[in-house]
């Protein structure tokens, strides 16, 4: 008999968490989530068509290794990089493997050579991706009606006795422009305002700020961090060729690690995770960054009173969540959400629906209910398969802003 989980109720569980002002909620905002804001929508051969806004890591890979491609009789170093980590046992090195292997090396080069490459090679590698990134990346959101605007709003709409925090391991500024624009305040580590300086102090004691603050944590860096002359981590939005921004998502132990945010922004997932009680939503993550994968497992494991809802964008058994799958089925506490199938509490099972009128009171048109097509003629067999899409952003978004409206409308009653 296959295992079921009743979409209706884990919805419904899914909104009272969202909903709730006592406990600590954060977002977790990965790469998959600025795909769901589509530009420059077209038509070719009778199809509308349109491009992400900003590619994803997959993307962003295939774009640096074309763009930076030699010739097959005088190859770059960026195909020799690529060739070398291939032979090395990277199946398909991304542009965040590529990152982390250039400042190893670089670490060791001195005044030598190693793997071929000399100190200035890797340095001159390392600088043109990050150009690259901070081309693709630097984008605005193209209106007010966006997913990442919901989260905003949401964030802003009760009076929370803890302050929401939300993660990212995305370098661009799209999350940054909402909170603005909806005047969503919002504390990021750093302070100032012409050349806001990194604070480790405010960030391991940012529990005396008020709640009403969202907590922002870009885990990978921005395309808006650099270093300063002294070699501390500012914020600033000053173009300066001689500097490059911290866009680097390597995760190598700096000499300097304690001033550098990595670690710290790390800390704060750790931090927030052992929390009594508290509850983290995960959109547009595959649970392919080992490092995250770790402080996740190991403070849920440490405190089994958190809860991690994570969504993904697709079916279950897609190969590329094969990490998200082994994450789910180690600890009881990490719930995965697909399209098709969940993991809840270690068991698998398909989405199921008791009543099918219940759809229509799913909020954000989060759920879909269809007849499936399976036998060979294509005619419709009288099964029916519900859906559950909150792994598309755009729909987790439509969620929070229904859930805003709500909470709005709560607040504005007559005590």
């Amino acid at each position: 008999m296959v295992r079921t989980h009743d979409i209706y109720k884990q919805v419904g569980f899914i909104q009272q968490v969202l909903a709730q002002n006592k406990k600590a909620i954060g977002v977790f905002i990965a790469a998959g989530c600025p795909l769901s804001i589509r530009v420059n929508e077209r038509e070719e051969k009778g199809k509308k068509i349109s491009d992400p806004l900003i590619p994803d890591v997959a993307g962003l890979t295939d774009i640096i290794i074309h763009q930076l491609a030699g010739s097959n009789d005088n190859p770059s170093n960026c195909d020799k990089l690529v060739k070398q980590m291939v032979e090395d046992g990277f199946a398909s090195p991304n542009v965040e493997d590529m990152l982390s292997r250039i400042r190893s090396l670089k670490q060791v080069a001195g005044k030598g050579t190693v793997r071929g490459f000399v100190a200035q090679d890797l340095v001159e590698l390392d600088n043109a991706i990050c150009q690259i990134i901070s081309e693709k990346v630097d984008k605005e959101l193209p209106d007010l009606d966006t997913p990442y605007h919901d989260v905003a709003i949401w964030a802003r709409s009760i009076e929370r006795e803890k302050p929401v925090h939300i993660f990212t391991t995305n370098y661009d500024l799209l999350i940054e422009q909402a909170f603005e624009e909806e005047g969503c305040p919002y504390f990021d580590g750093f302070i100032g305002s012409r050349k806001a300086f990194f604070d480790l102090g405010a960030v391991e004691n940012q529990q005396l700020l008020d709640a009403r603050w969202t907590r922002l944590w870009k885990i990978h860096g921005s395309i808006n961090w650099k270093l300063n002359k002294e070699n501390n981590v500012i914020r600033s939005d000053k173009r300066d060729d001689k500097k490059g921004y911290l866009i680097y998502p390597s995760h190598l132990k700096y000499d300097q690690s304690r001033k550098m945010p990595y670690l710290a922004m790390l800390d704060r997932l750790k931090e927030f995770l052992l929390t009594p009680s508290c509850a983290l939503f995960v959109t547009g993550f595959s649970f392919n960054d080992f490092h995250i994968n770790d402080v996740m497992l190991q403070s849920l494991k440490a405190n089994p009173t958190a809860m991690v809802f994570a969504f993904l964008f697709g079916e279950l058994d897609d190969p590329k969540y094969e990490k998200a799958r082994h994450c789910a089925k180690s600890v009881p506490n990490l719930s995965l959400m697909a399209f098709d199938k969940a993991i809840i509490a270690r068991n698998e099972g398909v989405w199921s629906i008791k009543y099918e009128e219940l759809i229509n009171d799913i909020p954000g048109n989060a759920a879909v209910l269809f007849k499936q097509k399976t036998d060979s003629n294509g005619m419709e067999e009288d099964v029916k398969i519900v859906h559950l899409r909150l792994g598309d952003f755009a729909r987790f978004g439509a969620l929070l802003r229904e859930l805003s409206v709500t909470n709005t409308e709560e607040n504005e009653k007559p005590v």
